[in-house]
Order: structure tokens, then C-alpha cells, then sequence
């Protein structure tokens, strides 16, 4: 069935998409907290009607039509080209899906809100935006100063890693664990020189190749934070020796969830299959009892890996 032009005009031009009077009241509350943000940013995917590039806070304010808010209810109400709609709207919602995962995959908080919700009460969403920024911007500058440095590898054969199984040492923060091969940077040492004094240490093997990946940085509020460099190595030489921390052994990737390995150790596997050249950024909370309370990242950031 063609379409009705002079609808369709008319539909479009009765929504508006950018700069609507509910956007405008949401970003004058936000300036009045003082907060920095962008309008409609083309710096990251899907656009979003404030970006908090500090933060890593996307937000997003849908329309009810537009976006699929009580999706079947509202399509069934449409009776001039309702197949046409159908299709618009269903593939904005797969759109929204798709943005939300890369926002998410890149380190982002994404926050999606209603019209309807601002309408009824900008105050509330304005005051939930401003709190979910002021939390991460402190978090994120936890980061900063941070002494206490490691180094993480996990060296790579035949589609598993080296793992050491931690059951030796007494009063061993990662007792009873699965992790990778590292240990403490120690003085004027850099952590490439760290990751390779620390292999040969405890597994016997010469590095000859590897890729590091960027800075992970640990916090819990009974110690201080601890920033720890990761690794891969994708070429060695030498033979295995016994290890004083644990047992070695080789686990086939797919295995590794399987094992008992740190919940803040999962967030930052993934990147092992990215390409090397890239760097990350990642931060991890854990509470007092040693359970991920949050993180922030992977964040892909600028520079070139060593």
C-alpha cells in the first residue's frame, strides 16, 4: 500500500526529535548543578541527548512513539500504514538494543528515561542523572596516585593459558583462586621488566613476545587501591618448573569460567581477544567481603601500547 504523503508530513512534523521542551528542562537542571555535558554528540554511537565524557554516562531521552513504549498497544492504535510504522518503530527498538551494548561493551553508563518520565517529574530524573554522574567521576578519581603496582599475564598455548591455582602461601589474599602469573613491581623496576622477572620466577619460562593490554585498578575499602598492568604472552621458551605460590596449569579458555576465579577477573578477560595495539582501562570495587560491588570499563583510551 503506498503511503499517504500528506500523513506521513504531518506525523513527522508533529514530533519533534531534537531540542524538545522536556529535553530543555532536563539540561537546564543539569547546568544549574554545574555539570559539563554535550547535546546530541556525534562522539559516540547512537548520538545521545547528554554525553558526560568524564563520566562515561550516556543519556538518553526516548519518546513514547518514536522508541516502542508499550510497543503492541500503541502499533495496534495506528491504522493508516500501520505496517510502515510497525517496521520504523520495531527497528528503532532493535537500534536502542544495539546502542545500549556498544555503549555498554565501551565502558559507558547508560541511562534511558521516558518522556512520559519527565514529564511527570523532571526534578527526579534531572537529580538521578546528576547523582549517577558525581558517583562515577569519584570512583573514576580513585584512580589517581594510586602506589601499589603489579603485573598480570596469561601466557598463551594452544588455545589455553597458564593459570596458577593459588593454594600455598598462608595469609594469600587470592587463596583457593585461579589467576594468572604476576606479582609485585619492585623499586625503580617498570612493569614490562615486573611481568617478565615475575614469569620467570614462577614458572620457569623466558618471555619473547607479548602484548599488554592497560591498566586494571582494584579498590575495596579495607585496603588501598592497587593498579595491576595486563598481559599476554603469545611466545615463550623454557621449561616448566614447580611453583611455590600454587599449582600450574594449562586451562582451555573455554574451562576458565568454570574454575574459581575472581568476579572482577571475568570483566577484563574479553580484552585477552582483543588485537594488541590498544589500550584499556579498567576499574574494579569490591566490598568488604570481597564481592563486586561495581566497575567502570573496559574504556578504551588514547595512546599506543609498548
Amino acid at each position: 500500500m503506498q503511503r499517504d504523503k500528506e500523513i506521513v508530513h504531518k506525523t513527522m512534523a508533529a514530533i519533534k526529535g531534537k531540542n524538545t521542551g522536556l529535553e530543555l528542562a532536563i539540561r537546564k537542571r543539569i547546568h544549574e548543578a554545574g555539570l559539563f555535558y554535550l547535546a546530541n554528540s556525534s562522539r559516540v554511537v547512537g548520538h545521545p541527548d547528554l554525553l558526560f565524557p568524564s563520566a562515561y554516562v550516556a543519556v538518553f531521552l526516548d519518546s513514547e512513539f518514536w522508541h516502542g513504549y508499550n510497543y503492541e498497544e500503541a502499533i495496534s492504535k495506528v491504522k493508516t500504514n500501520n505496517a510502515f510504522w510497525a517496521k520504523k518503530i520495531s527497528r528503532n527498538m532493535a537500534r536502542d538494543k544495539e546502542v545500549n551494548e556498544e555503549l555498554t561493551r565501551q565502558g559507558y553508563l547508560v541511562l534511558r528515561y521516558w518522556g512520559k518520565q519527565i514529564q511527570d517529574d523532571p526534578d527526579q530524573v534531572a537529580s538521578e542523572i546528576i547523582e549517577a554522574v558525581k558517583s562515577r567521576r569519584e570512583l573514576l578519581s580513585r584512580s589517581k596516585g594510586i602506589t601499589n603496582k603489579t603485573t598480570l599475564a596469561y601466557i598463551e598455548k594452544d588455545g589455553a593459558y597458564l593459570m596458577l591455582y593459588r593454594n600455598k602461601k598462608k595469609n594469600d589474599e587470592n587463596q583457593g583462586k585461579w589467576i594468572g602469573i604476576g606479582g609485585h613491581l619492585e623499586t625503580n623496576e617498570n612493569y614490562i621488566a615486573a611481568m617478565k622477572r615475575e614469569i620467570k620466577e614462577e614458572t620457569g619460562l623466558n618471555v619473547k613476545d607479548y602484548i599488554y593490554y592497560g591498566a586494571v585498578d582494584f579498590f575495596n575499602k579495607s585496603a588501598p587501591g592497587q593498579r595491576m598492568y595486563l598481559f599476554k604472552v603469545t611466545s615463550f621458551d623454557g621449561e616448566l618448573i614447580e611453583c611455590n605460590e600454587g599449582e600450574l596449569a594449562w586451562i582451555k579458555k573455554e574451562d576458565i569460567d568454570d574454575k574459581m576465579i575472581w568476579e572482577g577477573d571475568k570483566l577484563f578477560m574479553p580484552l585477552l581477544n582483543e588485537e594488541g595495539g590498544k589500550l584499556w582501562r579498567l576499574s574494579v570495587f569490591y566490598d568488604e567481603s570481597g564481592n563486586l560491588s561495581s566497575y567502570i570499563g573496559p574504556l578504551l583510551v588514547k595512546g599506543k601500547a609498548r
